[in-house]
């Protein structure tokens, strides 16, 4: 199958040009181990809430056979990094590559200034090969490095914000792939109109210590989608307990978010950056309304949602995002686009591969006009939301990004416990052998 890639040629905004590509059923297999490496703005940058924003930021080297995403849970007082832009022409997963801008999504008014902290990287180590020969492969070995890093975290508290000079060593963890399920639900009501990027208020959330999250992917609310979460007061370190208390919200279209609304669901992964001797996980079923569109309009369905967990497998499949149709976008107005329809099976749970694959925006989400479904369920999605960073056309057959397929294994919270037990004994005896650099 062919698909085409449009690409800037020189700079973001400067000469576009064409690339067909040849599209395989490819998968690969993930290292137990993460790395992560810091964006850190290189110059002032002015921004503008909701504003989309490429800022350019020291540029990072990423190894061969690896893929990125987004450390999640806001990193900078005045927006989100949404994407991240490769040196040059994007290239294969197999290839070495750089990262040189990053799509900030501003949440309000102010300056970027050099030297700030914007993000962080997770580096995934994989080893690729055709989808019938997954789980033939061995995950590659890998060696993490240890790295100092200098720059400003910076946080917002009572409308000012703040700065700190912070030099420490960035490092990574290993990843359990055990997982529960946090909702994200509405504390206040909140009128939203399409394009809006703003903070809406939730029911909080804590975090135990040694966890990461990751938006889960397709939209989970008619009106828009979240594109990250965030702390108040100043950044804590994975380590420590966190507590989440609002999220950043893209809308799609005008509309009213009612306080007890489903904004979004995130992934809590157990992770080790430090010894763990156990894990706390106490959740409760949640009383919660689903919003969607039918046919027939907006549909507010209260829904019981009791607690459940996964584990998820090493191995992992790829589907490309492709337009089905030709739409005109403009410069800062998400768009849903047509694509070629997508199923993903049941005990899947997808997630998007960071680095922009179209010229005038980043694809941000998953979008079915299909109501609701669960994880453990088969589904389709056949649209994308599409946030634009320029005026442009998006045509039939454009790729607009990539999606990570996960297979799992849902269970309720004893068998989560049960399966970061039998990982917490697995760690012992990897430290025990001394094989991998994990700490």
């Amino acid at each position: 199958m062919k698909a085409e890639m449009l690409y800037w040629v020189d700079r973001v905004g400067g000469k576009v040009e064409k690339l067909e590509v040849e599209l395989k059923p490819f998968g690969y297999k993930m290292a137990p181990v993460t790395q992560w490496k810091t964006l850190i703005a290189d110059g002032d940058a002015e921004v503008e809430r909701g504003k989309p924003t490429i800022i350019k930021v020291k540029t990072i080297e990423i190894p061969e056979n690896t893929i990125v995403g987004p450390l999640n849970i806001m990193r900078h007082a005045l927006g989100v990094v949404a994407d991240v832009v490769e040196c040059g022409i994007p290239g294969r997963v197999e290839e070495d590559k750089c990262v040189s801008q990053v799509l900030f999504v501003p949440i309000e008014d102010g300056v970027v200034k050099d030297g700030d902290l914007v993000g962080v990287l997770k580096v995934f180590f994989i080893r690729t090969g055709l989808l019938s020969r997954i789980p033939l492969l061995k995950p590659p070995k890998v060696e993490l490095r240890e790295e100092i890093t200098e720059a400003n975290i910076t946080w917002r508290d009572n409308g000012n914000v703040y700065r700190e000079k912070i030099r420490t060593k960035v490092f990574g963890y290993t990843r359990s792939h055990v997982g529960v399920w946090e909702l994200l639900v509405a504390d206040e009501t909140v009128r939203v109109k399409r394009g809006d990027v703003l903070r809406i208020r939730i029911k909080e959330v804590r975090l135990p210590p040694n966890t990461v999250v990751v938006p889960l992917s397709i939209m989970r609310n008619a009106y828009g989608t979240v594109l990250d979460v965030v702390q108040l007061g100043k950044p804590s370190r994975v380590e420590d307990e966190k507590r989440i208390q609002q999220a950043v919200f893209l809308a799609v279209e005008d509309g009213v978010i009612e306080e007890g609304d489903l904004i979004g669901v995130i992934n809590v992964y157990f992770v080790g950056v430090d010894r763990l001797e156990n894990v706390p996980i106490e959740l409760e079923t949640r009383e919660v309304n689903i919003v969607y569109r039918t046919g027939g309009g907006i549909v507010r369905k209260k829904l019981s949602v009791d607690p459940f967990g996964y584990r998820r497998s090493a191995n992992a499949s790829w589907e490309v995002i492709i337009a089905d149709e030709r739409k005109e976008v403009r410069y800062g107005e998400p768009e849903i686009i047509k694509i070629k329809k997508i199923k993903i099976p049941k005990n899947t749970i997808t997630y998007p591969m960071c680095i922009m694959r179209h010229a005038y925006g980043s694809f941000v989400d998953l979008y079915s006009d299909l109501p609701p479904r669960k994880v453990e369920e088969d589904r389709f999605v056949n649209y994308a939301v599409f946030l634009p960073i320029a005026d442009g056309e998006v045509n039939r057959g454009e790729i607009l990004g990539i999606i990570n397929l996960y297979a799992v294994e849902v269970g309720s919270l004893t068998k989560v416990k049960q399966w970061m037990d039998r990982w917490l004994d697995e760690m012992g005896e990897a430290f025990a052998e001394s094989d991998w650099p994990m700490w």
